[in-house]
């Protein structure tokens, strides 16, 4: 990797020591992501490519790297698969019991079979370890430390889970949370709680196709935020894809009337929030969303004649890695414009996001080596004036059992 001093535009970055980076030859690095290793405390991340590392896009390998580079020695970086025989298969981390019949006899199917099998994965690893949660399209601009985990873990915390709110996106509803990045400690009721509700979902089922009318997701509603979104035709596909998401809501709203355990109450004062939309897809917005624009501009030429061009480019990575904590690549499954996770699948575009003597490269650079210099700013929990759900994560309620 190219070595770049930080622009004098970036008043708002530092650089960050080489100590507290690993800055290992890539190819150790990998041989390390290969095997497993034990785990020894909670500071795992958690991510996973049903089929690997060889397999996984370039775009997307070269982020799992910079994590490694970034986050330094104190945390393990673990790619999750699902290959025979492989160090890193997920039952060499969690029983088989915690999935369903189709997950554990390979029968998944439908057009985004990985994706969900990520979506059964990412829940049980938090449970068992602890650690972070991270999609391998998260480009990570804010270290971990300083994100989630020191709130987490400082003396007297009362927090036991982080996540990053993205109001509107799912639900109309202030709190809907992404699933694609989240923190949590070991032993997390919340997350054990999401989980089961989830898993139950896929009794009997090989796909999500029909998961939007399922009882315990009727409890909670359908994904209408994603009508502003253009997709109102959509609603009940996008809802089934997106249904952990809208689980993860009807978490926070149920009180468990098998335990007495209340989401509401362990919302509101046991999880750290932080704001994800701004912080999250800022290059997605300042581009209208257009992946192929996002693209030509990480494929911009550092020597390139046109000097506005340059300029633009550069403003452009610099205004997100100090506005923003990540820079999420991912892809459009409703249709409409291709998001640049889309782009970054094509032919002639797998490097598109780190190619080099492009600013692509630079920023990728910034990503590792610069930090931004403002805080981290926890979000203050707002009441929606949603009814209580009195149900069981995995049966649900009944209408006349609802509460303020």
């Amino acid at each position: 990797m190219a070595k770049f001093a930080l622009p004098q535009s970036a008043t708002g970055l530092r650089v960050v020591s080489e100590s507290r980076l690993d800055l290992r030859p890539e190819a150790e690095i990998v041989k390390e992501l290969y095997s497993f290793r034990p785990i020894t405390s909670e500071k795992n991340v958690w991510c996973f490519w049903d089929k690997g590392l060889d397999r996984m896009y370039p775009s997307y390998r070269c982020t799992v790297l910079n994590w490694v580079r970034k986050l330094g020695s104190s945390w393990t970086v673990r790619i999750v698969d699902l290959i025979d025989d492989s160090p890193n298969n997920v039952y060499n981390y969690v029983s088989k019991d915690w999935f369903p019949d189709c997950f554990v006899n390979r029968t998944m199917d439908g057009n985004h079979a990985a994706q969900h099998a990520a979506d059964l994965v990412r829940l049980p690893l938090l449970y068992e370890h602890g650690g972070v949660w991270m999609d391998v399209g998260n480009m990570l601009h804010t270290h971990l430390d300083q994100l989630f985990w020191n709130h987490l873990t400082a003396p007297n915390s009362p927090y036991e889970m982080a996540v990053w709110i993205i109001s509107g996106q799912i639900r109309k509803q202030w709190g809907s949370f992404g699933n694609y990045m989240m923190a949590a400690r070991k032993g997390c009721v919340f997350v054990k709680n999401w989980h089961n509700s989830y898993k139950e979902l896929w009794k009997g089922h090989t796909n999500v196709t029909g998961f939007h009318k399922s009882p315990i997701v009727q409890d909670i509603g359908l994904a209408e935020g994603l009508a502003d979104w253009d997709f109102k035709q959509k609603i009940l596909e996008m809802s089934d894809y997106v249904a952990q998401m809208l689980l993860g809501d009807r978490t926070k709203n149920l009180l468990d009337v098998s335990t007495g355990w209340n989401g509401r109450e362990f919302w509101e004062n046991k999880v750290f929030m932080v704001e994800g939309i701004q912080n999250g897809i800022l290059g997605a917005i300042k581009t209208s969303y257009d992946g192929q624009k996002q693209a030509e501009i990480f494929a911009t030429l550092l020597d390139d004649p046109d000097e506005n061009k340059r300029q633009v480019a550069e403003a452009f990575f610099i205004e997100v890695l100090e506005k923003s904590h990540m820079y999420k690549v991912y892809h459009n499954s409703a249709g409409g414009l291709p998001a640049l996770g889309d782009v970054v699948k094509k032919d002639g575009f797998k490097d598109v996001t780190h190619r080099p003597g492009t600013f692509g490269e630079l920023y990728r650079y910034g990503t590792v080596h610069w930090e931004p210099t403002r805080d981290v700013e926890r979000l203050i929990p707002q009441s929606t004036g949603e009814e209580l759900i009195r149900a069981t994560p995995t049966t649900p309620a009944k209408r006349e059992d609802h509460e303020a």
